[in-house]
């Protein structure tokens, strides 16, 4: 089993961003993730300075915007940081969700244009690196990105959210249709499934001795589904630390899961279950 934080910063000092980084390892992270938003630090420099102030994590990006990204001009910063970094490199590419990104770039949104923005990297990038590209990681919830993460990547990562246009942004499903989808993409791996690395990603940890109204607090992730079903999906998590380690193997049977990977607002109290799962 491993885990992941994703990082996120708005800006801040370069000492900010190194006490950060060597507190996700102190807290047993195996992979530190930066993500690809136009508003938060650019992801290559922040990765590459989380490779030097770290010792033992994986370096991740969680994940790369395609849109953002030429094939061949990511070709050369991928086997770049994967040199500079002694191999730790963790390669996290998706669709990109942000409406408001895509038009400051002047980037088409439509759902089309993504997924044929993903779909061309990913089969132009193991060419252009000749054989040197780093474990792929490829995250998303429709049929055709988790189709081709399921044929291309070793790891699945599963956001369980789509775009939700009456709510102008991503929303999350229940575990019902989670487990159709780890389900799909299982099916689409063919002979591959067995190797796959499924990922999950979590909006959100609550640590709370109730955790009824502890993931009633966390509502605004999914407006349309009832407590109960907050309760069981995997991409949220409220308990004590018991409660909480309780419900990633919980989640690890039932789907699948052996990669769990939280936002930095969560990293500390998270740190508290991964303590209990070692």
């Amino acid at each position: 089993m491993r885990f992941g934080v994703v990082l996120i910063s708005e800006g801040g000092t370069r000492a900010q961003w190194t006490a950060t980084c060597r507190r996700a390892e102190a807290l047993g992270y195996d992979v530190i993730a930066v993500p690809d938003h136009l508003n938060l630090m650019a992801p290559f420099p922040t990765a590459l300075l989380a490779a030097e102030v770290t010792e033992r994590p994986v370096i991740g990006t969680y994940v790369l915007n395609a849109s953002f990204h030429r094939p061949a001009l990511l070709a050369r910063e991928v086997a770049t940081m994967d040199l500079l970094m002694d191999g730790r490199l963790e390669l996290g590419l998706g669709t990109g969700y942000v409406r408001e990104e895509f038009a400051a770039a002047g980037l088409p949104f439509g759902a089309g244009h993504r997924v044929r923005a993903l779909e061309r990297l990913v089969g132009e990038l193991d060419g252009l690196l000749g054989g040197r590209m780093p474990p792929l990681m490829v995250g998303g919830h429709g049929d055709r990105v988790l189709r081709l993460a399921a044929r291309r990547a070793e790891i699945v990562s599963f956001t369980g959210a789509p775009f939700r246009p009456e709510y102008g942004r991503t929303a999350l499903v229940d575990a019902r249709e989670l487990t159709r989808r780890v389900a799909f993409a299982r099916r689409e791996a063919g002979p591959r499934a067995a190797d796959l690395e499924l990922n999950v990603l979590s909006k959100a940890t609550v640590l709370t001795r109730d955790r009824r109204a502890g993931v009633e607090s966390l509502r605004r992730y999914a407006p349309d589904l009832t407590t109960e079903q907050l309760l069981d999906v995997p991409m949220l998590f409220a308990g004590t630390p018991e409660d909480i380690a309780e419900q990633v193997r919980r989640h690890e049977k039932t789907f699948g899961f052996t990669y769990f990977t939280v936002m930095e607002p969560a990293m500390d109290d998270f740190g508290k279950v991964i303590e209990l799962l070692r």
